[in-house]
């Protein structure tokens, strides 16, 4: 930071007519106005003078000058976001703006500032708008990106027309689309071809009770869902005007009792199964069997029916596009209606003694910490004794994630639930349980057939990880490998509900810049937090889940004192952390450095650095650049290493899509090192952690696909 050019007498004066705890005096050295927050990254460089004002120095543009002091103690300004020092040369206080600790971690609604006379202040929301009609535009905080889609207001998966020559012909009908087939007899151009009724147009099959689908026998049925309309209802349809149905008449034979099972999936939209109590009757809430989207793409919906009585049963099938739909019907042993399906109606659930449970259901879900949007089946299980328990359920079919809530006996209420957890193979394990009853409500993300299990064995002592009282210490700056072996979701603190936890402890000496950098194996849905020792629901002092490998959250300008770091993992397999720290250093502003002569110098200890690029030039381009070879505007900065090094960057926090390289010297700007450039990870911004020899680097601050605008950078340099 630059020094005031100042003689001793001329200190003593001006600040005599200062009174003593003065939050703000007017600047003795700058005549013509008071000097302000300036927007992070535009304006000269530091110390340059502004138009009109007297020769002298000022503050940075992120800086204020506050009232004389003859130590930092006296720097205390009361506000979150500042950086308060005492210059001992120009016997002041320094304020400098750190819009890093007012970010609030969401990137729909801007980046928010610090003014060092009041405290942060809200950004102006991110603009996704491309002055564009042909593409709808909106911000996505999941991706923390703008996402734009092709214009296609009705939903068919056809352009509008308007926007693609020869796509869709009329974008507010959904059944009409250069996809759609053309029907007979509705005088309307349905395949866009610029014909109505052709020789080839097609007559809508199933659409009513008049010319239902006889289902008599197990078997497959193609079935197409084009022209199809929405003639009995909506009670159990999608919302839109895509939604149409078809009517299947399952004929049950007399004979023997025979269970009967409907299965319907499609490889694009979503589809509901409908038992009204007569063909031509609207079906009510309690009559609809909503299907889910599969993992690996399309729609699937399943219906079954518990010995059904001789007869003809009619069924609505409900669609929402013109994708075609796969129909299997089976035959399978009779079994009763399922009776466990409320608090006060359960199935005895055994240890050791697995139960299949039937999970395409109708009614309302539980409520719980862990969504469902099925119904629960509820089974009770009884403790004589002070016992661990594990409950775990698997998906038979892939159909949809099964989620154990386990509650009290009072069963009803959120308060009742002791833990839930939710994923394709979900085991959950409670330690210690008092005597007594309790409940395992089943339920599920899709229409699944789940097994659950029960295993009760004798109290076993949790890992000290497994608890925040008094966890295992995380040495600061070294990577520590994590086994979440014999670990559950029991820390409140959090944001991952239903993954397994573990904690460490973490003692900061100092006030101190920290930086957790958790990663996890493949296929993982990790988090980490970072917390007050108390790990309650409201301790959380930075948290963020991730379904990539790497999850990262940090905190600028910590108070020494001991702290939690809370690492989670939905799979429970292998993960490391980090907590990279360093004593707390004022933000450093970098305006200019566009080009190698301007490039900005990186303090070998670390350091947090802010900019922006938007007047900067593109000078460089970057290999990791798909999108623009050319580049965008970026600036550049210096790192000089008198030994080898870890050198971590993260531009967590950034209001753009960042991308960040490295490049070795002497000369400017260096060659590209291997694996050194890093697109915005995730939406979560451009993040490096590299093993660096003793020598000249230069960083590239820069944007991907020609973004640009704000941008933090936050350095680490540890012992390798």
């Amino acid at each position: 930071m630059q020094r005031w050019r100042l003689g001793v007498p001329l200190v003593a004066l001006s600040l005599g007519a200062f009174g003593c705890g003065d939050r703000f005096v007017p600047s003795p050295f700058v005549t013509d106005r008071e000097p302000s927050a300036l927007d992070a990254g535009v304006g000269d460089g530091p110390g340059a003078p502004d138009a009109g004002a007297t020769e002298g120095p000022r503050p940075l543009p992120n800086e204020v000058l506050g009232g004389p002091c003859v130590d930092d103690a006296q720097c205390d300004d009361g506000i979150d976001c500042t950086f308060g020092r005492c210059d001992g040369e120009l016997g002041a206080c320094r304020y400098v703006a750190d819009d890093a600790r007012c970010a609030d971690d969401l990137y729909c609604n801007g980046v928010e500032r610090c003014d060092p006379r009041i405290g942060c202040t809200a950004g102006a929301p991110t603009s996704c708008s491309d002055s564009t009609p042909c593409t709808v535009d909106r911000c996505d905080e999941a991706t923390r990106s703008c996402v734009r889609v092709d214009r296609d207001i009705d939903g068919d998966g056809d352009v509008d027309g308007n926007c693609q020559a020869g796509a869709d012909c009329n974008d507010l009908d959904p059944r009409v689309a250069t996809t759609a087939p053309e029907l007979c007899v509705n005088q309307r151009d349905d395949d866009c071809d610029g014909e109505v009724d052709e020789g080839d147009c097609q007559v809508p099959e199933f659409d009513t009770c008049a010319d239902g689908l006889a289902v008599s026998a197990a078997g497959s049925y193609e079935l197409s869902t084009a022209g199809a309309a929405l003639d009995y209802g909506e009670g159990c349809a999608a919302a839109g005007a895509a939604a149409r149905e078809l009517v299947l008449l399952l004929e049950v034979p007399d004979g023997e009792p025979r269970d009967v099972e409907l299965e319907a999936r499609t490889t694009s939209g979503g589809l509901t199964l409908a038992l009204p109590t007569s063909c031509g009757a609207a079906p009510a809430a309690a009559q609809c069997f909503p299907g889910a989207q599969l993992p690996a793409g399309g729609g699937v919906a399943r219906l079954h029916l518990h010995s059904p009585a001789p007869g003809v049963y009619p069924i609505y099938l409900y669609a929402d596009s013109n994708a075609p739909v796969q129909l299997e019907v089976a035959e399978e042993a009779a079994s009763p209606e399922p009776t466990n399906v409320g608090c006060d109606a359960r199935a005895t659930l055994e240890p050791s003694t697995p139960v299949e449970v039937d999970l395409a259901t109708e009614q309302v879900p539980l409520e719980s910490d862990c969504t469902s949007e099925r119904a629960d089946r509820f089974f009770e299980f009884t403790l004589a004794e002070t016992s661990d328990v594990r409950l775990s359920a698997e998906s038979l079919d892939g159909f949809g994630e099964p989620r154990i809530s386990v509650r009290s006996d009072a069963c009803v209420g959120l308060a009742e639930e002791l833990r839930c957890t939710q994923r394709a193979l979900v085991s959950t394990q409670l330690r210690a349980l008092a005597p007594g009853t309790y409940v395992a409500a089943l339920a599920a993300s899709g229409p699944t057939r789940a097994r659950l299990s029960l295993e009760v064995s004798e109290p076993a002592p949790a890992p000290a990880s497994d608890a925040c009282a008094s966890p295992p210490v995380l040495a600061p700056n070294r990577t520590e490998v994590l086994d979440f072996t014999n670990h559950e979701d029991d820390i409140p603190v959090g944001c991952s509900t239903g993954a397994l936890d573990t904690a460490r402890s973490l003692e900061v000496e100092v006030d101190s810049d920290v930086l957790l950098i958790a990663r996890f194996s493949p296929g993982d849905v990790g988090a980490v937090s970072l917390s007050l020792p108390a790990c309650g629901e409201d301790d959380a002092l930075g948290c963020t889940r991730t379904a990539e490998e790497l999850a990262r959250a940090s905190r600028r300008g910590l108070p020494a004192g001991q702290y939690r770091v809370v690492t989670e993992s939905l799979v429970g397999l292998p993960a490391t952390i980090l907590a990279a720290t360093r004593p707390a250093t004022a933000p450093t502003l970098v305006p200019g450095a566009d080009a190698c002569a301007g490039a900005v110098t990186i303090d070998e200890r670390g350091g947090f650095y802010q900019g922006n690029t938007s007047n900067a030039g593109s000078d460089f381009s970057a290999s990791c650049d798909f999108a623009t070879p050319a580049g965008a505007p970026d600036q550049l900065l210096r790192l000089e290493l008198t030994a080898p090094r870890r050198v971590v960057l993260d531009m967590r926090g950034s209001g753009f899509d960042t991308l960040l390289d490295v490049r070795r010297g002497p000369s400017c700007p260096g060659e590209e090192i291997a694996r050194a450039c890093a697109v915005f990870s995730a939406g979560d911004r451009s993040f490096l952690d590299l093993d660096l020899p003793a020598g000249e680097y230069f960083v590239q601050i820069d944007g991907y696909a020609g973004a640009s605008g704000n941008w933090f950078l936050n350095v680490f340099v540890l012992d390798p």
